[in-house]
């Protein structure tokens, strides 16, 4: 089973053949400062290096400053252009999937959520039919949500199969108020990816897996059968730390298949 990380786009492209080298799986992420500088030609021939090499990828688009339901529509037509620029690039390359944030969270739109309900659909619609063109999947991922509510309407108000969940770790270990087994019983027929990281509940730390409070055995275990399907992410952000983090994500498969812990 392949095991992707996260890598932002200028370190892959000036690191290319050392990924390569290496075996590394990226979940390829374009900030802002990427997307303004980045040209098709080098992401072509970065899509066509990782091909040759049997690589497989994910996008990660970008998301600060970003609003997809924001009430103020040229914030939105400010994130619906840079949302455009990913899939633009996704066109070039065809990633397996673009990984999104959809913005929410109550202490903004606690009071308006009716209005950014509205003003997501209206920005998610024709980019879920731009991402089926492309043969893509596009994932919101949870971030600030401390239940699965506002993304279940969400992806039920536009039912795609190419529109799905990408459940993070740390984040729901952070800002999580339910259950973590409750978000799979109710987004697990749309899940499609999980962001592996790990904290001490209270900072978003990205820390290896194992080195924080999230309990992985018993989550790998949750996901059964099903966890041959989607796609792991680890998102450590220390380099260092990466080798010990893949072992642990591993360690954690292995004992799944073997019904162990």
């Amino acid at each position: 089973m392949i095991v992707q990380t996260t890598v932002p786009y200028e370190i892959l492209l000036a690191r290319q053949d050392e990924a390569i080298r290496r075996k590394i799986h990226p979940e390829i992420y374009f900030d802002s400062f990427a997307l303004d500088k980045c040209r098709d030609e080098d992401v072509r021939r970065l899509g066509e290096a990782l091909s040759l090499s049997d690589i497989s990828y994910t996008f990660h688009a970008p998301y600060m400053d970003l609003a997809p339901g924001g009430v103020d529509s040229k914030i939105r037509m400010a994130t619906r252009e840079r949302l455009e620029e990913i899939l633009h690039l996704a066109a070039l390359i065809r990633p397996k999937v673009v990984v999104c944030h959809p913005g929410y969270d109550k202490w903004r739109y606690g009071e308006f959520q009716d209005l950014w309900f509205k003003g997501s659909v209206e920005m998610w619609a024709p980019l879920v039919k731009r991402a089926e063109d492309l043969g893509v999947t596009l994932a919101l991922e949870n971030v600030f949500e401390e239940g699965p509510e506002t993304l279940e309407m969400l992806l039920e108000a536009i039912n795609s199969p190419h529109f799905g969940f990408c459940f993070d770790t740390g984040h729901w270990l952070v800002f999580g108020k339910i259950g973590w087994e409750e978000w799979i019983r109710r987004l697990g027929n749309r899940l499609v990816e999980v962001h592996i990281h790990d904290n001490n509940g209270k900072e978003d730390q990205h820390l290896p897996p194992g080195d924080g409070k999230f309990d992985f055995p018993k989550f790998f275990r949750f996901l059964g059968n099903q966890q041959h399907t989607l796609i792991y992410t680890l998102e450590v952000h220390q380099e260092e730390e990466l080798a010990r983090s893949f072992e642990m994500v591993r360690k954690y498969l292995k004992g799944t298949e073997e019904g162990g812990s």
